[in-house]
């Protein structure tokens, strides 16, 4: 599955959203921290789902976050 994030930077740090799941979004201080942040709330998002479908045999695995920046920053 091939997810979406728009990452905006902020004062604090970082803040992301999840495009195809609405309302899976993070918050960090740094990227690295980011990535993690965003790690557990895509497996918490999905895993609530599941259990709202009585689905509780959902398994997340390794969640893979590779941030871009646009051309020209």
């Amino acid at each position: 599955m091939e997810l979406t994030v728009v990452v905006r930077e902020e004062a604090e740090g970082y803040w992301s959203q999840v495009r195809e799941l609405p309302g899976c979004f993070a918050s960090a201080r740094t990227l690295d921290e980011l990535r993690e942040a965003l790690g557990e709330a895509v497996g918490l998002y999905l895993w609530d789902r599941a259990v709202a479908l009585g689905d509780q045999a959902l398994r997340v695995g390794e969640v893979e976050i590779e941030v871009e920046r646009p051309a020209g920053d």
